[in-house]
C-alpha cells in the first residue's frame, strides 16, 4: 500500500508540474533546427496597453529544437513569436498544460503591396480616380490581427511601394500596418499566398492631437506613454516638458485617451482627445478601495462578481467575494458589484449592488461591503 500510495503520490505530483509547463518542438523543412530566437508576448487584448504589448522576455536556442517553458515565460497563456536561421518568422499562442503541435521552420517569403492617398473624384457621389504614393511610411508585418505582435518591418520607397521580407508563409493571421505623418494609421488583412497584383493600402490624412501633462515634481514621466483608447498602434510619448502630440487619429474621432506606465498610486480624470484644444491631464493620487460583495438578505459572500466604478477600473471578486480597486479618482463615487447567471430559459439574470462612497487622495479604504440586492 505504501509503495502503491508513493506512486499515486508521485504521479499525481507530475501532472500538477506539466499541467504548469508547456513543451515547444521545432521541425524544419531543409537543414537542421539551428539558433531559434523567441520573444514572449502576453496574449490578451488589452485597451489600456500599447499595441504591440511590450514582450514578457526572450530566449535563444542554440543548436536545440525543443525548449520547456513554466510561468516564467508564459503566464498562462502567451503569444511567441519565433526566427532562426533560414527560416522566416512566424508566431504561435502557447498555454500552459496543452500539448502544442511541432512547430515547422519553412524559407522565408515577402510581403508586397502599395502605400496611396486616394484622389478624390466627384461623379453622382465621390469616387476613388487613383492615388498618390505615400514615400517613408512605416509598415509592419503583425500576426495575430491588430493586438499582435511584429514579425517584421519595412518602409515604402518613392511610389509607395514596400516588401517586408522574412516571413514565415505558414501564417494565416497577417496583417499589415502602415503608419505616415499627417495620416490616420491603416491596417489590412493580407496573405504571402494571395493571387493577382500586390494590394494597395489606402491613407486617409488627419490631423495631430496635441496635449500635456501636469505632474507632482518627483513623478517620472519618462516611461509614459499616451494611447488612444480603442485605436491599438496609436501612442505618443512624451517631451521633457510632459507635452505629447498623438497621430495617426482618424478623422472626426475624438477617442478616450489612456497613460500607460504610469507610476503606482497616481491617476487623473478621464480625458478626451480634442483636435484644436490643449488637452491636459492632472496626475493626483488615487485611493484605494478593499472589500467584499455579499448578498443584501442573508449577507453571504459572493464569489466571481465584476467590481467596477466609472468606466476605467474594473476587477472580479475573488472566491470568498474580496476585493481590491486602484487608482479611483477622489471625489463623490460610487463602487460597483454586479452577479450575472443564466436560468433554465438560458435568460441572463442580472443582479447589481452599489456602494457610494466620497474618496480622498491617497485614501485607503478597507472594508467597503458592497450588497446585492
Amino acid at each position: 500500500m505504501a509503495v502503491f500510495a508513493a506512486l499515486a503520490l508521485g504521479w499525481y505530483a507530475y501532472r500538477y508540474y506539466r499541467s504548469q509547463r508547456v513543451e515547444m518542438v521545432f521541425v524544419s523543412e531543409g537543414a537542421a533546427v539551428s539558433d531559434v530566437r523567441l520573444t514572449f508576448y502576453p496574449d490578451q487584448l488589452a485597451f489600456a496597453a500599447p499595441s504591440p504589448p511590450p514582450p514578457i522576455g526572450e530566449l535563444q536556442l542554440h543548436a536545440a529544437d525543443r525548449v520547456d517553458l513554466g510561468r516564467d515565460l508564459v503566464p498562462e497563456r502567451a503569444a511567441v513569436r519565433y526566427e532562426a536561421e533560414g527560416a522566416g518568422a512566424g508566431f504561435v499562442f502557447v498555454e500552459l498544460g496543452k500539448p502544442l503541435p511541432p512547430i515547422t521552420l519553412r524559407a522565408p517569403k515577402s510581403l508586397r503591396g502599395r502605400v496611396g492617398e486616394p484622389i478624390g473624384l466627384w461623379s453622382f457621389g465621390w469616387r476613388c480616380a487613383g492615388f498618390v504614393p505615400v514615400a517613408g511610411a512605416e509598415v509592419l508585418a503583425m500576426g495575430g490581427g491588430e493586438h499582435g505582435v511584429v514579425l517584421a518591418t519595412s518602409q515604402t520607397d518613392a511610389q509607395g511601394r514596400f516588401e517586408i521580407p522574412g516571413i514565415d508563409p505558414g501564417m494565416t493571421a497577417l496583417s499589415v500596418r502602415v503608419r505616415a505623418p499627417g495620416f490616420a494609421l491603416a491596417q489590412l488583412p493580407m496573405s504571402i499566398e494571395a493571387e493577382g497584383p500586390p494590394p494597395v493600402i489606402l491613407m486617409v490624412r488627419t490631423t495631430s492631437i496635441r496635449g500635456v501633462i501636469h505632474a507632482p515634481a518627483n513623478v517620472d514621466l519618462g516611461p509614459v506613454r499616451v494611447l488612444a483608447r480603442g485605436l491599438p498602434g496609436v501612442e505618443a510619448r512624451l517631451a521633457a516638458d510632459g507635452g505629447f502630440v498623438l497621430d495617426h487619429v482618424p478623422p472626426g474621432s475624438e477617442p478616450r485617451l489612456v497613460l500607460y506606465g504610469l507610476a503606482p498610486g497616481l491617476t487623473h480624470a478621464p480625458v478626451r482627445g480634442v483636435r484644436g484644444k490643449n488637452v491636459q491631464f492632472d496626475l493626483v493620487a488615487g485611493a484605494t478601495v478593499r472589500g467584499r460583495v455579499v448578498e443584501k438578505a442573508t449577507r453571504v459572500p459572493m464569489g466571481d462578481v465584476l467590481v467596477f466604478c466609472g468606466d476605467d477600473v474594473t476587477v472580479r471578486a475573488d472566491s470568498s467575494g474580496y476585493f481590491e480597486l486602484t487608482r479611483l479618482m477622489p471625489g463623490n463615487t460610487e463602487i460597483v458589484a454586479q452577479w450575472q447567471s443564466t436560468n433554465r430559459r438560458k435568460r441572463q439574470l442580472v443582479r447589481v449592488g452599489r456602494q457610494p462612497m466620497t474618496l480622498s487622495p491617497g485614501q485607503v479604504v478597507e472594508d467597503c461591503i458592497v450588497a446585492i440586492d
